[in-house]
């Protein structure tokens, strides 16, 4: 296992399914399960498969590093990680590539106690990236700070949590930001609210934000 001094981050990954393969296909849950355990095994950290709810060919991978050192030059280029992609390569591609700098114990998934997952209280998760304008990361965290309370007090499943993206392309900076709900109307019920449009006063300071849900896949 790969050791660093360095804070832990969190890996978000969108990967799309090749026509026929679907979710449900036993030989494709195979092969992540021992994707999962390869990372996990690798890092001593706990990974997670998420699927989207708006399009059900797209899978999140959700995990923890040490560093960005140790997942993009130690693992990626890695043996036990290049089986895996070829493994894999006729059923699934990966989207796009990112790097929080929180670790994955913030974020409102289920969580490992002792070896084992505890189950998390919600069953949707809503994934946000907010692209932040150019020169406003300051002002962007903390407008969210002052006002992340009225997203706090509507979220009933588990804490709120994100982070900034370490990997960022060029100048651009990103916020990524995991909600629980119990289902997709509580999210949507709270948009409609006037401590949403509190909230929202983050949007002074945003391009704009790509906004999905997502459901823990079970292997």
């Amino acid at each position: 296992m790969a050791t660093t001094n360095e804070s832990p981050i969190t890996e978000v990954a969108l990967l799309r399914l090749l026509p026929p393969t679907t979710a449900d296909d036993v030989s494709l849950k195979a092969k992540l399960a021992n994707a999962q355990k390869v990372m996990e095994t690798y890092t001593g950290r706990t990974f997670f498969y998420l699927q989207q709810v708006e399009d059900p060919s797209l899978i999140y991978i959700v995990g923890e590093w040490a560093s960005l050192k140790q997942h993009m030059r130690d693992f990626i280029p890695s043996a036990d990680n290049q089986a895996l992609l070829e493994s894999l390569k006729d059923e699934l591609t990966v989207e796009w590539l990112l790097h929080l700098d929180c670790p994955q114990i913030n974020l409102p998934l289920p969580k490992r106690i002792d070896g084992t997952v505890k189950p998390s209280n919600a069953t949707i998760f809503s994934i946000a990236r907010h692209y932040i304008k150019a020169g406003e990361k300051r002002d962007f965290k903390n407008t969210f700070e002052e006002n992340r309370h009225y997203l706090d007090a509507s979220v009933t499943e588990a804490i709120i949590g994100g982070g900034c993206r370490v990997d960022k392309e060029e100048e651009n900076e990103e916020f990524v930001l995991f909600c629980p709900w119990k289902d997709i109307e509580q999210h949507f019920a709270f948009g409609k609210t006037e401590d949403f449009a509190k909230y929202a006063k983050i949007r002074d300071h945003i391009d704009g934000a790509d906004i999905k849900h997502a459901k823990i896949l079970e292997l």
